[in-house]
């Protein structure tokens, strides 16, 4: 068991760890108030609440490789914490918010590696990383690539559309069906989609124990998977448009396609997890010398 392997310290460690908490959070309160507003207040980073304790689940999952604690203060670790207070200062300084936010990443990695260890900061290392899905994309980045997924997106419903018998013609990010305008906007681009899934994606890879392609598999499904379900929620959309022309049941059908495309969009990378899991399996080796052990005693 884990359990058995950690070399608990003396109290002086989880005292160096409540202060190092304490200024951590007075340190970086402006951050994470400037965090917490961009989850509630942007659709596309709503997941930001629960990145910390996804990355918790993270290390209760591969609880059972956890290596123990060093017995001294390793100072390498230092220099991981200089790293963020310089991120920090440069972020502070040019105002990117989001070059402040990903501070986070090294600092924590730093305080792991100063109190814990080398070792322990290796099977640490997926959880920490994985907390850079609490900072947004800057926002040059962001823009960027919602347009081009905008246009993606078009493209694709477009023909989806004509597929399904509606003559679907685009114009920019603009799909008229019949007489009815379609207007692809940037709400509607795949952002939130795309980085839902990709933040799933890397919580699975984290949590897999096999092989490094089993890994790979998971975040190339990622963005087929996001464009494919955006797409076939602007289709969905343009269908039920078609039967349904008031305002008001049309707002209902454009809100719960946005929320019905989260699990669709889980269900089918779960899938696709699930299938390469059994098309692909590690070969097993057997020693004969078991079999003939247990034939033995079974005689």
């Amino acid at each position: 068991m884990a359990a058995d392997r950690i070399a608990w310290a003396s109290p002086w460690l989880w005292g160096t760890v409540a202060m190092l908490v304490v200024v951590t959070l007075y340190a970086f309160w402006p951050t994470f108030r400037w965090l917490e507003q961009a989850w509630d207040r942007e659709p596309d980073y709503s997941h930001g609440y629960i990145v910390v304790p996804l990355s918790l689940l993270i290390l209760w999952m591969r609880w059972e490789t956890f290596p123990g604690i060093q017995a001294q203060v390793d100072w390498r670790g230092v220099s991981l914490i200089l790293v963020a207070v310089a991120m920090r200062v440069v972020g502070r300084l040019a105002y990117m918010d989001f070059f402040d936010g990903w501070s986070l990443v090294p600092l924590v990695a730093g305080i792991v590696w100063l109190l814990l260890g080398w070792p322990a900061l290796r099977w640490a290392a997926p959880a920490i990383v994985f907390l850079i899905m609490l900072v947004p994309l800057p926002y040059r980045a962001e823009t960027m690539l919602s347009w081009k997924l905008q246009g993606v997106a078009t493209a694709i419903s477009t023909g989806m559309l004509r597929i399904v018998g509606l003559p679907a013609v685009s114009e920019g990010h603009t799909i008229w069906v019949n007489d009815s305008q379609l207007m692809v906007e940037r709400a509607c681009s795949g952002m939130r989609i795309f980085v839902g899934m990709f933040a799933l994606a890397f919580f699975w890879a984290a949590t897999v124990k096999r092989s490094w392609l089993d890994r790979l598999v998971i975040f190339a499904a990622v963005i087929p998977m996001a464009l494919f379900v955006n797409a076939l929620r602007i289709t969905a959309t343009g269908v039920l448009y078609q039967w349904f022309e008031t305002p008001g049941a049309r707002h209902v059908i454009h809100d719960w396609s946005g929320y019905l495309m989260i699990p669709v969009a889980a269900a089918l990378l779960w899938c696709v997890k699930i299938y390469w899991e059994h098309l692909y399996r590690p070969l097993e080796i057997h020693d004969p010398t078991e079999r003939v052990r247990a034939a033995t005693e079974g005689a």
